[in-house]
């Protein structure tokens, strides 16, 4: 058996709240790594390894460990957003022994007297985090918990907030937890965006009135209509979202999105929507319904297909609705966005049927497939009821093939 490896939490800072074992571990270690801001804790120790580059300090650790056992002092609790899964790709042939430390997140809900087993824990420390991503786990839970960094600081994170009308949300903002000048802060999200804080911040937020999520597949009777805005009814809605094999990092376009349903689907299944629709009055019942049922991962674009698609970032999967004689442009501008794009097109007449079929099973698409949904419903006529056949869709889906920049 050779020498251990200690990963330590280090818990806030303050040495109060360093663990009696974490203690230990470090005065039993041959050697300590640990950032700057953590020398404290090692404070005394006669062989210190000050972490300012990751390849250095692993190369020295390394080379300790021929000798005896060595620590490295992590931030906070070494199981959230912590540099655990970097060392243990670095070390995979040691034994690594793990002690857990106070995180900054479990000492902020206590300052602030709050349960944090239901919250959402989101990070925009030195990450990139989509702000759809945080309005949403605002929206839908009592408590979400951010860790920021300069430039997704409490005040970005407020102002955002305050934009998206969630600026009643309360925030509780920890600066410097664990330190002597530590700092709480608690207020409405439209106050706090004023105020300056840390950059070393997390921020617990606390939504009372939360909504609870939509339904995956809404009713018609849902949504907002208007006369002379095609809407794709549910059942063929449901096929389509279906068709679409959406993942949570999904970046989705619906093309002639018409009401938006198949947005409204397609967005609580996607990391980010962008629904594309010429007629004003469509695009107004978009926005309309995105916020009936409180989505923000919908962007709405007023224009032509053609005229917007070269601004829409690269999709995992694209939905064409309605699109009139752009059609066949429109395959070849998502077939040249790359290899691997779903695309799914919903026909009714057999003009475009023929279109589908001709073009979705050529040489620029693989995994070709096309389904018929005829629906039929109840109609009481009289004192009876009767079916009442709809007029059937054909859902056609295929992949692109074709390499980026073929």
């Amino acid at each position: 058996m050779g020498n251990r490896l200690y990963v330590l939490g280090a818990g806030p800072g303050d040495m109060e709240e360093v663990t009696p074992a974490v203690s230990a571990a470090i005065a039993s270690s041959r050697a300590v790594a640990c950032a700057p801001r953590h020398l404290h804790i090692a404070a005394g120790h006669p062989n210190v390894i000050e972490m300012t580059s990751f390849k250095e300090t692993f190369e020295r650790l390394r080379e300790e460990l021929k000798l005896g056992d060595a620590a490295v002092v992590v931030s906070g609790d070494t199981g959230i957003f912590s540099l655990l899964p970097l060392i243990k790709k670095n070390f995979p042939d040691d034994e690594i022994t793990v002690l857990p430390g106070i995180s900054s997140l479990q000492s902020l809900c206590a300052k602030a007297a709050e349960t944090w087993q239901e919250a959402v824990i989101l990070s925009g420390h030195g990450r990139e985090i989509g702000g759809a991503k945080i309005l949403d786990a605002v929206e839908h839970n009592r408590a979400a918990i951010f860790f920021c960094d300069a430039q997704k600081n409490p005040a970005w994170l407020c102002a955002l907030l305050a934009e998206a009308g969630l600026g009643a949300v309360e925030a509780v903002v920890g600066e410097r937890l664990g330190a002597k000048d530590e700092r709480v802060s608690r207020g409405a999200a439209r106050a706090l965006a004023k105020e300056s804080f840390d950059t070393l911040s997390i921020v617990l937020l606390i939504n009372k009135d939360f909504t609870e999520r939509p339904p995956l597949l809404p009713e018609d009777a849902d949504f907002i209509r208007a006369a002379g805005v095609p809407m794709t009814h549910e059942e063929v809605r449901a096929v389509i979202t279906a068709k679409l094999r959406l993942t949570p990092e999904s970046v989705v376009w619906d093309l002639g999105a018409g009401t938006g349903s198949v947005s409204v689907a397609a967005a609580q299944l996607c990391r980010e929507l962008h629904a594309v629709e010429i007629n004003g009055e469509a695009a107004a019942l978009i926005r309309a319904n995105a916020e009936r049922f409180r989505l923000h991962n919908i962007k709405v674009y007023e224009g032509s297909a053609l005229s917007v698609i070269d601004a829409l970032p690269d999709p995992d999967a694209v939905f064409v609705g309605g699109s009139g004689p752009e059609l066949s442009m429109i395959f070849e501008r998502v077939a040249a966005r790359g290899a691997g794009i779903r695309l799914v097109v919903s026909a009714v007449s057999l003009k475009t049927i023929a279109l589908c079929t001709q073009e979705l099973a050529g040489e620029k698409f693989t995994g070709f497939d096309a389904a018929q949904v005829a629906v039929s419903r109840i109609k009481t006529v009289g004192k009876t009821q009767i079916w009442q056949a709809q007029n059937p869709v054909v859902i056609f889906s295929a992949v692109t093939g074709a390499a980026k920049g073929e």
